[in-house]
């Protein structure tokens, strides 16, 4: 597994596997597992509100993060990395 450390998302990276465990959105500790397909998804889905500035994103679907758009920015960018280490 590698190591993954973003400005947003943190975690590892199973390539084995093609999933990616997120410990980490932002300064809040979670244990989260993530398909490459849910990574696209997530994608898509910040790709499209990031025409609208901030959104909206949640941890453990009970804790709400509203991001501004760099924020949003930067987290396109580190999931891109991410589905390309897949």
């Amino acid at each position: 597994m590698n190591q993954f450390t973003g400005s947003i998302f943190s975690g590892e990276v199973s390539t084995e596997e093609d999933i990616f465990y997120l410990t980490q959105v932002r300064n809040l500790a979670t244990h989260s597992t993530l398909t490459e397909a849910q990574l696209e998804k997530l994608y898509s889905y910040l790709l499209t509100q990031s025409e609208q500035g901030s959104c909206t994103i949640t941890v453990n679907d009970q804790i709400p993060i509203l991001l501004n758009s760099m924020e949003v920015q930067s987290l396109l960018e580190e999931l891109d990395t991410i589905l390309e280490s897949l």
